[in-house]
């Protein structure tokens, strides 16, 4: 039976094991895999030996990598059958173009792991220079938007995400497709548990997680700690910056990546996610809940999870109505062994592979019926100025540069690991 070919376009092979939403993409692929052919097109290829690790891993699937040059998509372009699905705005942003000239006769799908634009708002509260933040969301917002309504698809992970985009552009055709995690038969009970344990997992190049981390340390712990002046935390995370870095000490442990975050799920009492600001769907609750391990969260962190306080979860927006949760599952074991028991099923109703399964093929499937959008004009111009430079040898020079870059500032600022 002729298997049909996808065309997956990303920045780089997804490390799964670092950021949630790398996962997501990772194990969206090995549901297509066994379904299509798929061939992966990376923008900006890595180079160091983690970047193999990951780029083995999707070989391993059967999955075909492909490093980013003109003449090399032209190529490719021509072998694909059934449609391109573009990781993030910004991607399709520089290649939907190529590729609708290319093939004008392919359905382009574009999957939103958040609304950025909205992060960005969000975020901009909080902000030191509150004007620039602002200006930065309107940028970030007319670019994300243009490509959500060039697209013939907008595939959301959560419920909230497609309202607001559906708002902001009326006639998109969407779908939603939430991440997915395995969901364990059981998990630890409280006792078995280290008493008094808070954790919070996230990668820091996302910086949600560094303001959530910069808020609890600084106005929920010093709460907490009138209480349960013995309580620990451990923040583990890829690449925590200088200012997470320094919020370790005695009570705080700040193990920067580990290979396995299992462990720490295992063995802590509570998982938090004091999120002020985002958007999508938050790894680091579903995670928890998959692992049986109750959260304390922000309506900001339950937004697109259908949390209910104090049956699923217990949510808080204040420092002080955090730290009182955060004490309240310290020490109620009631308490902790219900909302362990109810995450699970919620877990396992919403994110379980055999959910999300038939949901995400259902919606790759749906590719074939829709009507490819024509091209304007000034997206053939500004693809006209991109092929001339991008034939040249000046792209693969920078990819090179940039990649070398970012793997010495990353070594540069973050701390030694915890795991290889």
């Amino acid at each position: 039976m002729h298997r049909r070919t996808l065309l997956v376009v990303a920045p780089g092979p997804p490390d799964f094991d670092r950021h949630a939403g790398s996962r997501r993409l990772y194990a969206w692929l090995q549901i297509l895999s066994a379904e299509y052919e798929i061939a992966f097109y990376m923008l900006r290829p890595r180079l160091d030996a983690e970047a193999h690790r990951y780029a083995q891993a999707l070989r391993a699937l059967g999955i075909r990598i492909q490093r980013h040059h003109a003449r090399a998509l032209e190529h490719l372009a021509s072998q694909i059958d059934h449609g391109v699905l573009f990781e993030f705005f910004h991607t399709a942003e520089r290649l939907l173009p190529s590729l609708r000239l290319l093939r004008p006769d392919l359905p382009m799908a574009v999957s939103c792991a958040d609304l950025h634009y909205v992060r960005e708002a969000r975020a901009a509260v909080y902000a030191e220079r509150p004007r620039a933040a602002r200006a930065k969301v309107r940028r970030t917002r007319r670019r994300e938007l243009g490509v959500y309504r060039r697209a013939d698809l907008v595939v959301t992970v959560t419920e909230a995400d497609r309202r607001i985009l559906t708002r902001a552009v009326s006639d998109a055709a969407t779908a939603v497709v939430p991440s997915t995690f395995p969901v364990a038969q059981e998990a630890p009970a409280f006792a078995q548990r280290i008493p008094r344990s808070v954790l919070f997992v996230g990668g820091f190049r996302h910086p949600p997680n560094v303001d959530a981390m910069l808020f609890f340390c600084r106005d929920v712990l010093p709460r907490i700690q009138r209480t349960l002046p013995d309580v620990r935390v451990s923040i583990v995370g890829d690449a925590p910056p200088r200012e997470v870095q320094a919020l370790a000490s005695a009570h705080v442990t700040v193990t920067g990546w580990v290979p396995d975050v299992q462990p720490y799920l295992a063995s802590h009492a509570v998982s938090i996610a004091p999120l002020r600001c985002g958007s999508g769907l938050k790894g680091k609750i579903v995670e928890a809940m998959a692992a049986g391990l109750p959260v304390v969260t922000t309506p900001m962190g339950a937004e697109g999870t259908d949390l209910t306080h104090g049956d699923t979860a217990l949510i808080a927006e204040s420092a002080e109505g955090f730290a009182e949760a955060v004490v309240q599952l310290c020490t109620d074991g009631d308490l902790h062994a219900r909302l362990s028991r109810q995450s699970l099923a919620h877990a396992r109703s919403r994110w379980d592979p055999s959910e999300v399964a038939p949901r995400l093929l259902e919606t790759i499937g749906s590719m074939r019926t829709l009507t490819p959008k024509r091209l304007g004009v000034l997206d053939r111009a500004v693809h006209a100025g991109r092929v001339t430079y991008e034939s040249s040898s000046v792209p693969e020079r920078v990819d090179r540069l940039s990649s070398y870059l970012r793997w010495y500032f990353g070594r540069l600022r973050t701390p030694s690991p915890s795991g290889p």
